[in-house]
């Protein structure tokens, strides 16, 4: 009579008789209890449904679990900055031949004459900047202006605002402690650093030694900032510690 049964049901439902046989043969190897086999494979529907219920379940876990882990590295603007500044900057950006070599700072790191080129958005020592974020603004923030995008050489060659190195000196190259990509650019006499802050892309690696005018990297806003901007810092040597100063004394 079994044999009857399972024949009629192969003619009449070749596909449940296959899935019937398949959980029988499973389930009779996982729980060895007789007729085991037999009694889930009546249930097939149900048992189906919820193996089906487990697998989307398994799925959704895994792709939130995912975009839990991934989303920092996606949504992070310095990394997205990071992609797009390398696809479009070029790799042999030309030195800017009208500063002048010199171990005590004179021009802009954006070039261009004194302030010509430059507004500020916040200065040294600067009471609203205090008041705002609670913190001491220990250099100038520097932002382009229409005359350096109408007359810069340098971004028309290549639609990024690139700054440059304000003294020779040595590099020191490192992420701050609020995510900000620096660059410090010590003199030979180490009585003077010029320090920048929040590169979208920085050029130079630790170590190397710079002359003024040479590109260090592309202005943005990694770390501690609100909108893309150039921090522009100048620190003197005094005992055993840098003392910070004004750095528009510095521009000429």
């Amino acid at each position: 009579m079994k044999k009857l049964a399972n024949l009629h049901a192969l003619k009449n439902d070749p596909l449940g008789f296959i899935l019937d046989t398949i959980i029988t043969i499973v389930v009779n190897l996982v729980i060895p209890i007789p007729l085991a086999g037999e009694l889930i494979s009546s249930l097939r529907g149900p048992v189906l449904g919820c193996l089906v219920s487990i697998l989307l379940l398994g799925i959704f876990m895994l792709v939130t679990i995912g975009t839990i882990i991934l989303s920092p590295f996606i949504v992070s603007s310095s990394f997205l900055e990071q992609i797009t500044s390398s696809l479009v900057v070029p790799s042999n950006i030309a030195a800017d031949d009208s500063f002048i070599e010199t171990s005590i700072p004179v021009q802009n790191p954006l070039g261009g004459a004194g302030m010509s080129y430059t507004s500020i958005t916040a200065y040294f020592l600067d009471t609203n900047y205090l008041l705002q974020f609670g913190r001491i603004h220990t250099g100038v923030d520097l932002v382009p202006n229409d005359t350096y995008f109408k007359n810069s050489k340098t971004y028309k060659e290549t639609n990024q605002v690139v700054i440059f190195s304000t003294i020779n000196g040595s590099v020191s190259h490192f992420i701050d402690e609020y995510g900000g990509e620096t660059v410090e650019v010590t003199n030979s006499e180490s009585t003077l650093k010029a320090i920048f802050v929040h590169f979208s892309k920085v050029f130079v690696n630790s170590g190397a030694n710079i002359k003024a005018g040479t590109p260090i990297g592309i202005m943005g806003k990694t770390g501690f900032a609100t909108g893309e901007h150039l921090h522009y810092e100048i620190r003197i040597k005094s005992g055993n510690s840098w003392g910070i100063t004004d750095p528009l004394q510095y521009i000429q």
